[in-house]
């Protein structure tokens, strides 16, 4: 991200300084048997200190303490992030190699069109258009080439409206 915010800030210097997040500190505390008000203390110590030494506000322990993690690995939309920020929920995130990019945008195309056939809308027709978009550009090709070969497969070979359904062919 171009500009953290002041909570991701205060999360990076924790990490840094205690080798874990502050909610896996407090998730690990918790099951070691550490008593909460005592995880509250230790926490509230150290994040002052952090907080102090980074030029940012310390988090409320109850943010961490509540909070409840679902882990992903999933190609998402690139204002994504600043959506789930705005909610005041935190996350993680990667940019991806162009290897990764590619094979993640793959797996994309596969849900888009799952998710269309699920509930023939067209906001998930949008969505899959959105994905092909995107795989074109990553593949190195334009918009314009794809429509173009499009129109030309329809020329040689046609398109769809007649509504065929081949059912047979002997040789």
């Amino acid at each position: 991200m171009e500009k953290d915010s002041e909570r991701q800030r205060f999360e990076k210097a924790f990490q840094d300084r205690i080798g874990r997040s502050p909610a896996e500190f407090i998730q690990q505390k918790l099951a070691n048997g550490t008593e909460p008000k005592t995880i509250q203390y230790q926490y509230e110590m150290m994040a002052a200190e952090i907080a102090r030494q980074n030029s940012c506000a310390a988090p409320p322990f109850g943010l961490y303490a509540s909070l409840k993690k679902k882990t992903y690995h999933k190609l998402v939309r690139d204002r994504i992030p600043e959506i789930i920020e705005a909610s005041g929920k935190t996350f993680t995130w990667e940019t991806l190699s162009d290897e990764a990019y590619l094979q993640l945008l793959d797996e994309k195309l596969n849900e888009e069109l799952a998710e269309y056939q699920e509930s023939k809308s067209l906001e998930e027709l949008a969505d899959l258009l959105e994905v092909m978009g995107a795989v074109v550009a990553a593949r190195g090709w334009t918009w314009d080439e794809l429509t173009a070969l499009r129109k030309e497969k329809r020329r040689r070979r046609g398109g769809f409206s007649k509504k065929i359904l081949l059912k047979e062919v002997s040789e």
